[in-house]
């Protein structure tokens, strides 16, 4: 084993596990390390001036590279900023590792913070290393950890001693487990009869699906047995929207969704939580006299909240895909034209309300300002088809997603979750994982200003992403949800909205300017697709400050 300084076994560590991004923001509990980072090059890393910025990036990266990054942190100030966004990692299972350096072990009397136990409940692994003896064997189990199914955030404390004490360690990467197991086939066959037999099966499908086995199988499942499919926690392409299936995505605390589950009388729910939202809501989601059926990876998800009546461990897509492979066999001519007939339904629905959007968009781009639904169809009609775009859009996200209607795996990524502020450095995230393709952050205008000082990262790194900012002075998000509260507590419609507004504004653009972007205010849908186009081509940071209309 070679002897070697716990900063250069840490460093060794993560070249091994092929870490090539690391996004961070530095303190003095981290010197060792930034110390000696000039001598591995190999590893990039990013200057983010807020922490929640580099929790960002790494999110985009991880999504759109499958690799998983390493995030390093500031001792417990620093780390506590990230903390807020690591929350929706454990919940939405992004694999990363993430580092924060501490006081030397030695100063228990004068006092050191357990960053471990901070860290702990958003983590899936949470511990510390004390000794330069354990940095490579517990680098390696951090990895393991992020990166096996249930995946998620990993956090690691480094005492100050452990940089810089000398030890014997072992440099050996973690093992990349290949979790893709099938269903079992009793539970695949009891599920298919339900399906065959149902005349009124839908399809609900979640962020898993497309990670675990991909969304092949979800298509040919919809398809064979005339299941509508809806989308549920859903932030990445898992279903092809431009699919005459599908329905839209389902908000639980509205009552369109509420009725479209408890209108079926089979359920089958993949990859997804059954069912999350904010707001409580007495009673069960799924009707009593139905059936669900839910699928995941995940056996903390099975189960959890709706009572199950078959509940199948394995790899969504995967399992998604034995369904499939199932019904195709056992199938009889009379539940074909079932599901024939199911399926035209379907489809007849599905344009009516592609269509309601479109003429609702229309009816926008004659606004002033524009709508967010204008503003999402230009968008749509304006970008290149090999565009990435990152959707933090808030109020103004449902809009985006219908226009872009994304189909193709990797073209499209969301926010996770209920915190606010991942889109500016996820984006960036995004486009380090996609250096040859043109990249586009949808942010809402309460979200970005959480995170502005990645503008900063964007222009000092050179990397030219596109900024859309949704502009409409206020956290519409917050009105909208103050009428779901009004209204699941049975209470007038109110009248004002205290609070959620921004009456002095926020000037977009010299933000961008301030920190070395171009930035450009647009205020009508033929501005607005002249000023996109001209700033995806020029290759440059850019941040358009669009302005729309904040009605509800």
């Amino acid at each position: 084993m070679p002897e070697l300084a716990g900063k250069h076994a840490l460093l060794k560590m993560l070249q091994a596990e092929g870490v090539r991004q690391m996004f961070g923001q530095p303190g003095t509990s981290e010197a060792p390390m930034m110390d000696i980072m000039p001598d591995y090059p190999d590893i990039g890393y990013y200057l983010v001036l807020q922490e929640g910025v580099s929790i960002g990036m790494a999110e985009g990266y991880a999504r759109a590279s499958g690799n998983v990054p390493l995030v390093s942190l500031h001792i417990d100030n620093g780390m506590a900023n990230g903390l807020s966004l690591m929350i929706d990692m454990k919940y939405s299972g992004t694999p990363m590792v993430l580092t924060a350096g501490n006081k030397d072990i030695r100063k228990m009397a004068p006092g050191r913070s357990d960053l471990a136990e901070m860290a702990r409940p958003f983590a899936k692994w949470s511990t510390e290393i004390t000794h330069a003896e354990q940095m490579a064997s517990v680098m390696r189990r951090a990895f393991q950890e992020a990166r096996t199914a249930p995946t998620g955030p990993v956090f690691v404390s480094i005492s100050a001693n452990a940089f810089d004490d000398v030890a014997d360690v072992d440099i050996l990467p973690s093992t990349d487990v290949r979790m893709m197991p099938p269903a079992d086939q009793n539970a695949v066959e009891e599920a298919c009869a339900l399906i065959a037999n149902a005349e009124r099966p839908i399809l609900i499908v979640g962020d898993r699906v497309g990670e675990f086995g991909g969304a092949d199988g979800a298509v040919r499942l919809a398809e064979l047995a005339g299941m509508k499919a809806y989308g549920h926690a859903y932030a990445t392409m898992n279903f092809p929207t431009s699919h005459p299936l599908w329905q839209g995505v389902l908000n639980m605390r509205t009552q369109e969704a509420v009725d479209a589950v408890r209108a079926a009388d089979v359920v089958v729910a993949a990859g997804c939580p059954v069912f999350e939202d904010f707001f409580y809501q007495p009673g069960q989601f799924v009707a009593g006299d139905s059936k669900l059926i839910h699928i995941d990876i995940n056996p903390g998800e099975i189960g959890k909240s709706e009572p199950t009546d078959i509940g199948i461990l394995g790899a969504p897509g995967v399992a998604l895909g034995q369904l499939a492979d199932q019904l195709s066999e056992t199938m009889t001519g009379s539940q074909i034209e079932a599901a024939k007939g199911r399926a035209e339904s379907a489809a007849q629905a599905s344009a009516a309300r592609h269509q309601a959007y479109l003429d609702l968009a229309a009816k926008g781009m004659k606004s002033s300002p524009m709508t967010g639904a204008a503003m999402g169809k230009v968008m749509a009609d304006t970008m290149p088809e090999d565009v990435v775009v990152f959707n933090d859009g808030v109020s103004s996200s449902g809009f985006v997603f219908e226009a872009l209607q994304p189909s193709t795996p990797g073209s499209y990524y969301g926010c996770r979750g209920q915190a606010t502020g991942w889109g500016i450095g996820a984006t960036l995230g995004v486009k380090l994982a996609n250096p040859d393709r043109p990249v586009v952050g949808v942010i809402g205008d309460g979200s970005a200003m959480m995170t502005i000082q990645g503008m900063y990262t964007s222009a000092n790194y050179g990397l030219p992403v596109v900024y859309v900012i949704c502009n409409n002075s206020s956290y519409k998000i917050l009105k909208v949800n103050m009428n779901h509260y009004h209204r699941l507590n049975d209470m007038p419609m109110p009248d004002h909205y205290f609070g959620f507004d921004f009456p002095a504004g926020i000037d977009f653009v010299a933000q961008a300017k301030a920190y070395g972007m171009h930035g450009e205010r647009v205020e009508n849908p033929d501005d607005f697709a002249t000023a996109l186009d001209g700033a995806i081509r020029s290759g440059e940071p850019t941040v358009l400050d669009v302005i729309i209309d904040a009605a509800l």
